[in-house]
C-alpha cells in the first residue's frame, strides 16, 4: 500500500537520526534544519550528542531545540570522547525500530523522508543504502558518491552475492544507510578509532537479511579544510591495520571467507594511500606498519591453506607504488603553493538557520 503521510500519526516514530556534534558551531543548525524540513519530520526523533564541544556548538543545538519545542530532538551533553563514542552513546538512546548517522557538519537533502521512510514502513528491510552528494562549505556540489547504480534500485536479499557486492565497492560510510536498530550491539564504534565506520559496517551487512537501495543522492558529505578524512596520520594507518586484524580474524576457511578478504584488500589500499601522505617524520613508521599489515595477510594466507587447503592470492607489490603515490603528492603540493591556491583554513562562523520558525 502507498506510504500516506497521516499513516504514521497514531503509530511511534519509526526512525532516530543519531547527530554526533563536537566544535562545529557554524554547521550544526544546518545539519538540524535539514531534518526539521523534511516532509515526514513526524516519522522521525533525532539525539544530538554533543561531545564535549568548546565552542558554540552545545548553545547553537539548544537554540534549534528550543525552537522545535523538544518535540522531536532530543540533546545530550558528554565530555568529549571522539566520534564513536558520541554515536555510541546516541544509539544508547535509541528507541525507534531504524537508525540513521548523521555526523553534524552534514546535511539531509530533500527528499530524504519522501524516499526512505515509506521503505521503513513496509518493516521488511533491515537496511537502507542511498548515494551521496559531496558538498563545500556553502552547500555547492562537488562530487558524487555512488553506493547504487541508476539502474540497481529495490530491495534485494542480503545473501553471498549482495554482500561481495558491497566489499567490492566498499562504500563502508555509516551515515550513507539507515538501520534496523537491533543490527547493533551495545556500543558498537571502537571508541578512539579512525576509520570506525569500516569497523562496524561490514559486519552489520553480515547481520542483515535485506537490503532496500535507493538510487539517488540523499544527503550532503561536508568537504571541509581540517576534517579528519582530509589529513593522513600515522593514527589513520595504524587504525587501519586494527581493522584489518579484525577482518582477517573472521576468515574461517567458510563461504564468507572472500568477503572478509576483500574487506582486508580495501583497508590494505586505503592505509597505502595514507602511507603515501603522511608527514617525512611518520612515513618511516607508517612504512612499518604497511608492511605489517602484509604479514599480518600472508599469515592468514597460510593459516587457511594448513586448514582448509584454501588458496589465497599474495597481496601485490606496494612498495614502489607507495613511494611514487608519495611523490605525485608532494609535487601537487607544491604546485598549489606555486600558483597560491588557497584554502580556508578557519572554522566556519555561526550563521542564523534558514527559517526562524518551524512551519506548523
Amino acid at each position: 500500500m502507498p506510504f500516506e503521510s497521516d499513516s504514521l500519526h497514531d503509530t511511534n516514530p519509526l526512525l532516530t537520526i543519531v547527530v554526533a556534534a563536537y566544535n562545529i558551531e557554524g554547521y550544526i543548525e544546518e545539519a538540524l534544519e535539514s531534518l526539521l524540513s523534511q516532509p515526514h519530520i513526524d516519522a522521525m526523533k533525532i539525539i544530538v550528542v554533543d561531545d564535549g564541544s568548546r565552542d558554540e556548538t552545545y548553545a547553537a543545538a539548544r537554540a534549534m531545540v528550543e525552537r522545535d519545542r523538544g518535540v522531536h530532538i532530543e540533546l545530550i551533553q558528554q565530555e568529549n570522547g571522539g566520534l564513536s563514542a558520541a554515536r555510541n552513546t546516541g544509539l544508547a538512546a535509541v528507541r525507534t525500530p531504524y537508525v540513521g548517522f548523521l555526523d553534524g557538519d552534514d546535511i539531509y537533502l530533500k527528499g530524504f523522508t519522501e524516499a526512505v521512510i515509506p521503505v521503513l514502513a513496509e518493516g521488511k528491510w533491515d537496511v537502507v543504502e542511498y548515494n551521496v552528494k559531496i558538498i563545500d562549505d556553502d552547500g555547492r556540489e562537488l562530487d558524487d558518491i555512488t553506493l547504487v547504480d541508476h539502474n540497481a534500485g529495490g530491495g534485494v536479499p542480503m545473501n553471498q552475492a549482495t554482500l561481495q557486492q558491497f566489499a567490492d565497492r566498499f562504500h563502508t560510510f555509516a551515515w550513507a544507510r539507515v538501520y534496523r536498530t537491533g543490527l547493533f550491539d551495545a556500543a558498537p564504534f571502537p571508541v578512539g578509532r579512525h576509520y570506525e565506520d569500516a569497523a562496524v559496517v561490514p559486519s552489520t551487512y553480515l547481520r542483515a537479511s535485506s537490503l532496500y537501495r535507493i538510487p539517488t543522492p540523499l544527503i550532503g558529505y561536508r568537504r571541509r579544510f581540517g576534517s579528519i578524512t582530509q589529513c593522513a596520520t600515522l593514527r589513520d594507518i595504524e587504525d587501519l591495520r586494527a581493522n584489518g586484524k579484525e577482518a582477517l580474524a573472521r576468515c574461517d576457511g567458510g563461504e564468507m571467507d572472500e568477503f572478509w578478504l576483500t574487506v582486508f584488500d580495501k583497508l590494505f589500499h586505503r592505509a597505502c594511500h595514507v602511507c603515501a601522505r603522511v608527514d617525512r617524520a611518520s612515513f618511516k613508521h607508517a612504512s612499518e606498519t604497511l608492511n605489517a599489515m602484509a604479514v599480518d595477510h600472508r599469515t592468514t594466507r597460510a593459516t587457511l591453506t594448513e586448514r582448509s587447503g584454501r588458496e589465497v592470492g599474495e597481496l601485490a607489490p606496494f612498495d614502489l607504488n607507495v613511494r611514487a603515490d608519495r611523490s605525485i603528492h608532494f609535487l601537487k603540493g607544491l604546485v598549489k603553493k606555486m600558483l597560491r591556491r588557497s584554502l580556508d583554513h578557519h572554522q566556519r562562523e555561526r550563521r542564523p538557520s534558514p527559517s526562524n520558525q518551524l512551519s506548523g
